[in-house]
């Protein structure tokens, strides 16, 4: 299993550059946390930008938090290859998401298997393997 580092953006508009520029920044800080938090075991970083969510394959949009509108970006660390790998997911995977873990914050879901089952074939598949 890879550890599962969760943030959630809020966007204020969803203009492709606005939402681009703010998760390329985001992606930054998650990695540079997680350099901290992990040292040289984070070698690498990789945004998924695949079709669909790596939850259930539904598009990509916005969940509601307190009647705001944000997009869902998640990272966990594929350990074997030292990367940090981010993701978004679809507002009802980004729920299910957020209500597992605000009821235990370190357990893994059938949900987290998938995404990361699909993450780590999506990330090798970039590599070419």
């Amino acid at each position: 299993m890879g550890k599962f580092v969760a943030v959630k953006a809020s966007l204020v508009t969803y203009s492709n550059t606005m939402a681009n520029k703010e998760i390329s920044l985001l992606l930054e800080q998650l990695y540079r946390q997680a350099q901290m938090q992990f040292g040289a075991a984070i070698k690498s970083r990789w945004l998924h930008d695949g079709d669909g969510c790596p939850g259930c394959g539904r598009e990509i949009d916005e969940v509601k938090i307190k009647k705001k509108k944000a997009l869902s970006l998640n990272a966990f660390i594929f350990r074997e290859h030292g990367v940090l790998i981010a993701y978004l997911l679809c507002g009802r995977c980004g729920k299910r998401v957020m209500e597992a873990s605000e009821k235990n914050p370190f357990g893994t879901t059938a949900l987290h298997i998938e995404i990361e089952k699909n993450l780590k074939q999506a990330f090798l598949k970039h590599l070419g393997h």
